[in-house]
């Protein structure tokens, strides 16, 4: 609401007001300042700071920058609001809403006025650093998907432990791309250790099998992974979906960036055959495009044999490229390739799918 909207309601004699004593003026761009305070509006801030609450924001000389206001989701109580509350108020509702029920869009830092151009231009940068809270950038980019495939429902899909729902549910509120591709993954990290549980009470007193099973544990992170997706409940989906995925023409720079070019060991395509496999990949993903890269000797109808082997490879691929992907989120480091925002869609669009594929045969 622009200061000059407010002067029209507050004028209206049948319209709510605020506490008299509190001077609203015009900011040089018309919206309304409180007592000095001037509203931000906050993407998101920390859950660790508590609900309804105002919090002083203070800068290196202990001196006043403003206010932290926690308001997301409370109700609107126009008489009882304080300077920091109308600010926020003011800045929250469109001018018809003056008054009406409602409650509050988003959290709110409350700058002083005289101090509103030195914090833009030297603390906001780091807010979420050194504040917990993220200012709405107006340029930020959003990648939902530009058209909507039916949703897929799986049956059957148990989630074993109360960390795996923990889990599971951390994934659904996660507002970007690589956080909830991240905690997708920890429900096959909680699967690696529910795994290794299930073997040792399957043994009950053999020792030695215990011992193996411990001996396994050294084994690299990949590994694990493989091991997991190897007693995978339908092989033939993550077939079907990493030829669905690769056969988008959009993510071929990226596979050969991501997986080759900043490839680690445990890739199941040899160095020497990643070009040619590339090459397959543009072609279509089937037994006989891949066979030279799989090993696999061709020329014939494949037997069985063949087919469990492009399988075994399928299966060892999809946990190459998410253990890739997640390794590129989590690791921004030298030697590693590191996501940017323009990465986004390959994490949202390749890499998600895939990885929630093969959670469903998993869980």
């Amino acid at each position: 609401m622009l200061f000059t909207e407010f002067e029209q309601q507050r004028n209206n004699p049948d319209a709510s007001a605020p506490d008299p004593s509190l001077k609203v003026e015009t900011a040089a761009d018309g919206l309304c300042v409180v007592d000095g305070l001037y509203p931000l509006a906050l993407e998101a801030s920390s859950e660790l700071y508590p609900l309804a609450h105002s919090i002083q924001v203070l800068d290196e000389n202990g001196l006043a920058l403003g206010e932290l206001l926690t308001c997301q989701g409370e109700e609107f109580d126009l008489p009882r609001f304080s300077a920091g509350y109308l600010a926020a108020y003011l800045a929250d509702i469109p001018s018809t809403n003056y008054g009406l029920p409602g409650s509050f869009s988003c959290d709110y830092l409350l700058v002083r006025s005289e101090r509103l151009d030195e914090y833009r231009a030297h603390y906001a940068e780091g807010s979420p650093v050194w504040g917990g809270f993220q200012h709405i950038v107006a340029s930020r980019r959003t990648y939902a998907a530009t058209s909507v495939d039916p949703i897929r429902a799986r049956r059957g899909i148990r989630l074993p432990t109360e960390m795996h729902v923990e889990a599971a549910a951390r994934s659904v509120v996660q507002p970007f791309a690589f956080e909830r591709f991240l905690k997708l993954y920890h429900l096959l990290e909680l699967s690696f250790d529910l795994h290794i549980v299930q073997k040792i009470q399957a043994l009950k007193n053999d020792l030695r099998g215990i011992g193996q099973i411990f001996s396994s544990l050294e084994s690299q992170e990949l590994n694990r992974l493989k091991l997991i997706i190897q007693e995978s409940k339908d092989p033939t989906a993550i077939v079907e979906c990493i030829r669905t995925l690769v056969a988008d023409p959009q993510w071929w720079d990226r596979i050969r960036s991501i997986f080759f070019e900043f490839g680690k060991s445990g890739n199941p395509v040899a160095s020497d055959k990643h070009q040619l496999f590339l090459e397959a990949i543009k072609s279509g993903y089937t037994f006989d495009n891949i066979q030279p890269t799989a090993g696999i000797q061709g020329g014939r109808p494949p037997s069985a044999a063949q087919l469990k082997a492009f399988e075994i490879f399928s299966l060892n691929l999809a946990a190459y490229w998410i253990y890739r992907v997640r390794s590129s989120i989590a690791h921004n480091r030298i030697g590693e390739y590191v996501m940017r925002d323009e990465d986004e869609p390959f994490v949202s669009f390749f890499g998600e799918p895939l990885l929630r594929c093969v959670l469903a045969q998993v869980l």
